[in-house]
C-alpha cells in the first residue's frame, strides 16, 4: 500500500532539520510512502540501491546473510532513520543489507534519481564531496576484502 507524506511529519525529523518548505515539499512530491507489516521485506542486500528509505514509523532489522543464518546489523526503530539510495551517489551502488519489518510502520520511498537530483540542486558542494568519497571507500573495501579483513 502506499501514499503521500505531509511536510509537517517531514518538518519535525532531525535528519531534515535545515530544509526550508520548499524543499521539504518537493520531497514529499518525490517520494510515496509505503506501509508495511511484520515480516516483510522492504529491500535486499545486494541488489541495486535504487530507492532511498526514510523511517516515518514501525521497526525495521537490516540484516545480512552470513554463512547459513541471518546476522542482524541493526535496527531502525527511530523516525528519520534511512537506508539505501546509494545509486544517486554511485551508479553500482547497493542495498547494504536486507530491510526487514519488525512491526507494522510506514517508510518514505524516494527514487535515488530523484535524491540525487534534489540534493544536486541544494548542495553541490556536498554532492561533490559524496561523489568524491565513494570512489575511495570502495578502494579501502576491495583491498580489506583482499586482505581477509572484511
Amino acid at each position: 500500500m502506499t501514499g503521500s507524506v505531509e511536510v509537517d511529519e517531514l518538518a519535525v525529523l532531525p535528519l531534515l532539520a535545515g530544509l526550508d518548505h520548499g524543499q521539504l515539499t518537493e520531497l514529499a512530491a518525490a517520494g510515496d510512502v509505503v506501509a508495511f507489516g511484520a515480516g516483510d521485506e522492504l529491500f535486499r542486500g545486494g541488489q541495486p540501491a535504487e530507492f532511498w528509505w526514510l523511517l516515518l514509523d514501525g521497526t525495521l532489522e537490516l540484516v545480512r546473510r552470513v554463512g547459513h543464518e541471518d546476522t542482524v546489523l541493526g535496527t531502525m526503530g527511530t523516525p528519520g532513520q534511512w537506508a539505501g539510495g546509494f545509486r544517486a551517489w554511485d551508479p553500482h551502488g547497493v542495498y547494504m543489507a536486507t530491510g526487514r519489518a519488525v512491526s507494522s510502520g510506514r517508510l518514505l520511498r524516494v527514487s535515488a534519481e530523484a535524491l540525487g537530483a534534489m540534493a544536486q540542486s541544494w548542495f553541490p558542494f556536498g554532492v561533490h564531496l559524496i561523489k568524491g568519497l565513494v570512489p575511495t571507500v570502495r578502494s579501502i573495501q576491495s583491498h580489506a576484502r583482499q586482505r581477509g579483513v572484511l
